[in-house]
Order: structure tokens, then C-alpha cells, then sequence
């Protein structure tokens, strides 16, 4: 085995609690684009001239709902766990203690059965009204004759449960996300450019023994001292891992 997996292996055999702190390039390898690279969801959006920011932000979705419940979507194959996932939640039923925090909003670690998951961005899998915040199934929404989401009870607008721009992700959500960094002894950094404020701060709540990034490229992890940084993908990463130990 590389000694950069032996490396991986004996950290996470000897971490008691595990933080993996995910990011988009955790899920490209289940054919869900990132956000910057050539092929991300915002290089296309400014390749079409439009601007992510003021496109999916918050102000817009209320100011201007018929453009945003009707601009294309691209249609993709449901997404299925890649190896990443699916050794995460392989470790846990084992019995080791991993917490996933994750910026992604796919529930692909959920899907691969991990039961620990801090959702930072929030979720797709449910919307709720802007007006009232009843939940509903993206299969339940009804929809006015603009094509717009809304709340069968006030008529308010229903949107997806993510973090879009202008907003925060919920404090309550972050408060946890710091607990469970500052009690871990293994932080794993992975598929992440941490850019994103303000769950890029997390990481420094961090106290532990060791820090493992697993990234295509380096990342600024400012004064947090990185013990092994492994330059490739996420998932192939943890299939190389599980076959050198078999």
C-alpha cells in the first residue's frame, strides 16, 4: 500500500472520534458537479452570462420568483453514493465514531447509510414556505399558474431547504458543527477549496492530534497545522484505502 494510505489507516485506527468535514469535490464522483471547476454549476451559469449570486440568492427567489421556479435545470441521472461515502458509513456500522459535516446538500452520505450527518448548507430533500416555514416533499408542492411553489395554507413561496446567497447557514447547526470539531482527534479535510464563510472557520475550532487533507489541490488552511495532505480524489482515495487492506 502507498505510505500515504498506511499513513490514513493508522490514523483513523487510532483517532477514538472522527470529523470528516466534506465539501462538493466529495460528490463529483457521483456525477454531481462542483461549483468553480470548468464544468461547475456556477462556471456555467457565468458562461451564460448569469450571475450565481444575485440568480440564487435569497432577495431574488422573493423578488422575482416566476424567473427562478422557471429558468432551465439540468436534468441528471439520480446521483448514486460513490466509494467515499459508502467506506464513511462502512466505518461507522463497524463501530467507529465518524461525524460527517458536510457543505453538500445531496444526502449521499445519508443514502449510504452514515447516521451521523451535520447537513452546514442545509438540504434538498425537503422545501418549506417563506411565509409560515411548514415543510413539505418536493413531490407535494403545488404549483400556481406561474409555475411558482406555494404553501397550500397562506400562499407564501416554497423553496428548497438550502443555504442560498444573502443567507446563513442555522446557528444552531454551526453551534453543533464547533462541538463536535473541538471533541474530535482526527480532522479529515476533503473535496473542499474552503472559501466559503462561514463554515471555513470551522476548522480551527479544531484541538486534536491530527489533520489529513484529501484535495486535488492544496488548500489555505491557514495557522492548523496539516499532518498529510493527499493530492487525489475523494472517493478513490477510500477505494484504494479499502482495497490495500484487504
Amino acid at each position: 500500500m502507498d505510505p500515504e494510505l498506511i499513513l490514513l489507516s493508522q490514523y483513523i485506527d487510532q483517532a477514538d472520534i472522527i470529523t470528516f468535514f466534506g465539501g462538493a469535490g466529495v460528490s463529483t464522483e457521483s456525477g454531481i458537479p462542483d461549483y468553480r471547476s470548468r464544468d461547475g454549476r456556477y462556471t456555467k451559469m457565468e458562461e451564460a452570462e448569469e450571475d450565481p449570486r444575485k440568480i440564487l440568492n435569497r432577495r431574488n427567489i422573493l423578488n422575482n420568483p416566476v424567473a427562478f421556479f422557471n429558468r432551465p435545470v439540468e436534468r441528471r441521472v439520480q446521483p448514486k453514493p460513490n466509494m467515499a461515502h459508502k467506506v464513511l458509513a462502512d466505518f461507522e456500522k463497524s463501530g467507529k465514531d465518524i461525524r460527517v459535516l458536510t457543505q453538500n446538500v445531496d444526502g449521499l452520505h445519508q443514502k449510504a447509510g452514515h447516521r451521523y450527518v451535520l447537513e452546514l448548507h442545509g438540504n434538498g430533500r425537503t422545501w418549506f414556505c417563506m411565509e409560515c416555514e411548514r415543510e413539505y416533499l418536493p413531490e407535494e408542492v403545488e404549483r400556481d399558474e406561474q409555475n411558482v411553489p406555494r404553501c397550500y395554507v397562506d400562499q407564501g413561496i416554497v423553496r428548497p431547504a438550502v443555504t442560498y446567497f444573502g443567507e446563513n447557514p442555522k446557528k444552531h447547526v454551526i453551534d453543533k458543527a464547533k462541538e463536535v470539531i473541538e471533541k474530535s482527534d482526527l480532522l479529515i479535510i476533503a473535496g473542499t477549496s474552503l472559501s466559503v464563510f462561514p463554515v471555513k472557520n470551522l476548522i480551527h475550532h479544531f484541538e486534536g492530534d491530527r489533520v489529513i487533507v484529501i484535495n486535488k489541490e492544496k488548500i489555505d488552511t491557514g495557522d492548523l497545522n496539516v499532518d498529510l495532505f493527499i493530492k487525489d480524489a475523494v472517493g478513490e482515495t477510500f477505494s484504494k484505502l479499502v482495497e490495500g487492506s484487504n
